[in-house]
């Protein structure tokens, strides 16, 4: 069926309702864009952080979560490299792309609370989000919770 809008000049009014719903229902991506959606990554580990760091290549005044005990960080090249619990609100997480380690940006907990919601998040994981230390989304097997864990952490909520 071909929607007709009279005058219409959008594109999309002159197309069939099926080729509209499927565009529509793909999510179709324009190229060059990145996504939005969240997704779950498996965080460096502390040797891999520390040689990212002490490379150079991690911004001097960062400062990212890292896979090991609750709350521990990777310190940018300005705090010579210190891996530690952190302090304050944390915002970015080091994880591995192939044999590269990268960083992303966290996902605040209103975008973490509705992935999980949505059933894309693994039904036992805890990931951390942005926030104060500590903070994380327990998946939908734990009622998509944000809160704080006492466990060790491995994987992380990214932009």
């Amino acid at each position: 069926m071909v929607r007709n809008f009279g005058n219409a000049s959008s594109a999309l009014a002159r197309l069939p309702v099926g080729m509209v719903a499927a565009a529509f229902a793909f999510s179709l991506t324009v190229p060059g864009v990145a996504s939005a959606a969240p997704k779950e990554i498996g965080l460096a580990s502390t040797s891999q952080a520390l040689t990212y760091c002490q490379s150079g290549a991690m911004p001097a005044n960062d400062i990212a979560y890292i896979a090991g005990a609750p709350g521990v960080v990777q310190y940018g090249p300005a705090k010579n490299c210190v891996q530690q619990v952190g302090k304050g609100k944390i915002k970015k997480a080091l994880y591995t792309k192939g044999k590269n380690v990268k960083e992303c940006n966290l996902v605040s907990a209103q975008a973490a609370v509705s992935f999980c919601d949505s059933g894309e998040m693994g039904t036992w994981n805890i990931d951390y989000i942005k926030g104060k230390i500590d903070t994380t989304i327990s998946g939908p097997g734990y009622g998509c919770g944000v809160g704080t864990s006492t466990s060790s952490i491995g994987t992380a909520l990214c932009k």
